[in-house]
């Protein structure tokens, strides 16, 4: 959308268009009556409740009231604790259409959904490859550069992508057993 120009969000009060969702939905904002009276004396951001400005507070006071009963980890909303409890229980109830792949967070799973749309906005500046994920462009780009950044520890060979050096571990395992 950088190169296009493309606007696909429209303000419905003042017609201003935007490129993300999220920046019309901050927009919109502007229009309401709504006062912002809580103010953090810290960073002098504004909240509508004082329950916001609460929990924004512990950002800068690092205050963790929320801990996990598995591992002690402490988070600072209760929202944060309950996503990080899918890490023991396995839960992933975010399941996506198309493919029937599973997430813990909705944001994965959005994330995940734009592989489907066929939409790929990140372009090689080099060879022109489109890729949906700017970490796919990441890794694509090394086939340019030469850079190798998973290197076995065994042997000299070194590889693009994790999963090759994963799958190449496995052969010294096989070579192992044989002798």
């Amino acid at each position: 959308m950088t190169h296009s120009g493309e606007r696909p969000h429209s303000c419905l009060i003042c017609g201003r268009r935007f490129k993300l969702l999220g920046t019309l939905r901050q927009h919109e904002k502007i229009h309401t009556d709504r006062e912002r009276s809580y103010l953090c004396d810290v960073c002098c951001k504004m909240f509508l409740t004082s329950k916001q400005l609460q929990i924004h507070m512990r950002t800068h006071t690092n205050e963790k009231p929320y801990h996990c009963g598995e591992c002690g980890k402490g988070f600072s909303t209760k929202g944060a604790l309950t996503i990080h409890m899918r890490v023991h229980t396995g839960e992933t109830p975010y399941r996506c259409p198309d493919c029937g792949w599973c997430f813990k967070r909705k944001f994965n799973l959005d994330k995940h959904v734009t592989v489907h749309s066929g939409y790929k906005p990140f372009v090689c500046g080099i060879c022109g490859k489109a890729c949906a994920r700017k970490t796919y462009l990441t890794v694509h780009m090394r086939t340019h550069n030469g850079e190798r950044p998973y290197k076995c520890t065994l042997c000299d060979k070194a590889f693009t992508q994790s999963h090759c050096l994963k799958t190449h571990m496995k052969s010294h395992l096989v070579a192992e057993a044989a002798t």
